[in-house]
């Protein structure tokens, strides 16, 4: 049988995260400007302490356009994380942690340390691909069953039909 896949066949590499001091409108703009839904947010020792995502940025500038100032740092705006996924982790698993928050892309933390993120999709890429494998497994395992072993339909028909008399089939068929 197909195994359930992990994330670390799905992830992708951890490649930019911002420290919580760091001023909030430059991370705004390299967010905006990357592919990103949500980059990491980490303290001074690099541990993963929260994300920015591309909500964090659209409110704090609806809230800077209201109170006419701007400034504070990313961790005055970022998102705590409320789950955690690792590389290990099966991919049902990871489907649920979202299904838990209100992210679209997740850190992958491996012992306190980022190693990759995963975005929804690329846990919906994953289970889809799973599917796939287990379909085409159950595919196989029919048409490797001899047809004399797998009665079709008609099969129980003719069965239930010679061991039955005309009276017994007609209460049977009878439309109520």
């Amino acid at each position: 049988m197909a195994k359930t896949p992990i994330v670390k066949k799905f992830m992708k590499k951890a490649s930019r995260t911002f420290n919580e001091n760091d001023e909030m409108a430059p991370c705004m703009s390299v967010l905006a400007r990357s592919s990103f839904a949500a980059i990491p947010i980490v303290n001074d020792d690099n541990e993963v302490v929260g994300l920015l995502t591309e909500k964090d940025v659209m409110r704090t500038v609806i809230n800077w356009a209201y109170d006419q100032r701007a400034g504070g740092s990313v961790g005055n705006y970022m998102s705590s994380l409320e789950v955690i996924v690792t590389p290990e982790m099966d991919l049902l698993t990871a489907a649920r942690a979202f299904m838990e928050c209100n992210f679209s892309c997740l850190p992958v933390l491996d012992e306190d340390r980022l190693v990759g993120r995963i975005t929804r999709h690329d846990v919906l890429r994953g289970l889809e691909k799973w599917a796939t494998e287990i379909n085409k497994e159950r595919a196989g395992r029919l048409t490797k069953t001899p047809d004399h072993e797998r009665p079709s339909a008609m099969q129980e028909i003719q069965k239930v039909a010679s061991s039955h008399t005309r009276e017994q089939l007609s209460q049977i068929f009878r439309k109520n």
